[in-house]
């Protein structure tokens, strides 16, 4: 198995986990995935990788337009490769896991902003990592 495929197997289970969950006991961030989940999805998902050996995901911050047509959209990096699995809440993505180059052209459209590693651990305010470890250990038990 490649590590591509690894990680898109990974993907596809992380997210499964997610929407086997039962939306009134998620966060608002992820109540209505994928639609408004990105970065916390993201950051859980680059967490989930860092549990099954696969370091190195940076969560990236994406911004495209101005005013009423401004657009926000967060995912994750390591070297060329770039992990979405939240993408298909525009109308444009079709795909539930994208897995592509960071040289993609529709992910070109966005203004980039590397934030840091992709591991909720890693947060520097004490509430938001208690909160995020928590979504983790209930996505994790929907894994199950």
């Amino acid at each position: 198995m490649t590590d591509e495929d690894r990680i898109r197997e990974l993907a596809e289970r992380f997210r499964e986990a997610i929407q086997k969950c039962d939306r009134t006991e998620l966060p608002l961030s992820l109540a209505d995935y994928p639609t408004g989940s990105c970065s916390d999805a993201s950051m859980l998902l680059g967490t989930y990788f860092k549990d099954n050996g696969i370091d190195g995901f940076i969560l990236i911050k994406g911004k495209r337009g101005e005013g009423n047509s401004l657009e926000t959209h967060y995912w994750l990096e390591k070297g060329d490769m770039l992990v979405d699995i939240t993408a298909d809440q525009f109308q444009d993505i079709n795909e539930k896991i994208v897995i592509t180059e960071t040289s993609s052209a529709w992910y070109g459209t966005f203004d980039r902003f590397v934030l840091q590693e992709a591991d909720h651990r890693m947060i520097a305010a004490s509430d938001v990592r208690a909160h995020l470890e928590a979504v983790y250990d209930y996505v994790l038990e929907a894994d199950k």
